[in-house]
């Protein structure tokens, strides 16, 4: 998983703050889609409801750090890329078996054979090779799913360096929230979309690498927000009084509206927009 980086010789902290809190979605720093636990009314709100409303969002950073959210309550930064769960696993799988025409007709020509009017053969021979496949699949699909589940279970557990008020500790990628400020190091996964505050370059730069979302595998420059760069470390960035306003999320990787706004000591603001240049896209592997 070596989705963040720079050139070859070179290595970058980068300070990040989060933004969003999609997989797919871009903005700023982590937010999990999903937890992985079965909910009967999650189920139906996704299967009657399942274009839920995004909002915008504005973080202030520095001892007042506030979130406005619009009203909405974010999911966790888990990321759950399973397919069933202990309830859905066969019901699931068989309906994906039979909803092609060709398994449904040998399902029916077995079920026929119960008929003796119109049993033709021993159900045993209809039956028995049905039965066979449907093991066989049913065992393949619950080891692909342990895999997905092995490998969000590490994506989730994998640990990053988070920044607050009384100094610096481990978080979990799962435990991330929206208007976390995390240190992302080189070659490591970025967890979430963030937008770059500052990085160890003094030209305040970074290169990532974007082949899992878009195919590309040359790399792309990121610019961190200049007056934030300017600082000369990390932990003053606790101490500003900075505003960072990111649109709604969406599915469009190559677009980010966003602001910021910083309010200095004596009472100078310096203002800006923020573009696809200065966030970094979630990358899950």
């Amino acid at each position: 998983m070596k989705d963040l980086g720079t050139s070859p010789s070179k290595e970058i902290h980068t300070q990040t703050t989060e933004i969003t809190n999609e997989v797919s979605t871009r903005s700023s720093q982590i937010h999990p889609l999903s937890t992985g636990k079965f909910s009967l009314a999650l189920c139906l709100r996704n299967i009657f409801n399942p274009y839920q409303k995004r909002y915008p969002r504005t973080i202030k950073i520095g001892k007042c750090a506030t979130l406005s959210t619009g009203g909405t309550k974010f999911p966790v930064n888990a990321v759950c890329n399973t397919k069933y769960n202990i309830l859905t696993f066969v019901p699931l799988v068989l309906f994906q078996q039979f909803k092609f025409f060709i398994n449904l007709y040998f399902l029916l020509i077995a079920c026929c054979q119960f008929i003796p009017a119109i049993r033709t053969e021993d159900p045993l021979t209809y039956w028995g090779p049905l039965a066979f496949v449907l093991t066989i699949t049913l065992i393949k699909e619950a080891i692909d799913d342990a895999v997905r589940l092995w490998r969000d279970n590490e994506i989730n557990n994998e640990t990053y360096e988070k920044l607050t008020l009384i100094g610096s500790c481990k978080v979990k990628s799962k435990d991330i929230k929206v208007g976390d400020l995390v240190v992302i190091h080189k070659d490591k996964r970025i967890p979430s979309d963030v937008v770059l505050l500052r990085t160890t370059e003094k030209a305040g730069t970074c290169f990532v690498r974007t082949d899992q979302l878009d195919g590309e595998k040359d790399w792309k420059l990121r610019v961190s927000i200049p007056p934030i760069q300017a600082l000369s470390d990390n932990g003053q960035i606790l101490n500003m009084n900075c505003e960072i306003y990111a649109d709604k999320p969406q599915k469009d990787i190559h677009a980010f509206i966003g602001t910021y706004k910083i309010v200095e000591s004596d009472g100078k603001i310096i203002d800006g927009s923020l573009s696809v240049e200065n966030v970094l896209w979630q990358i899950l592997f």
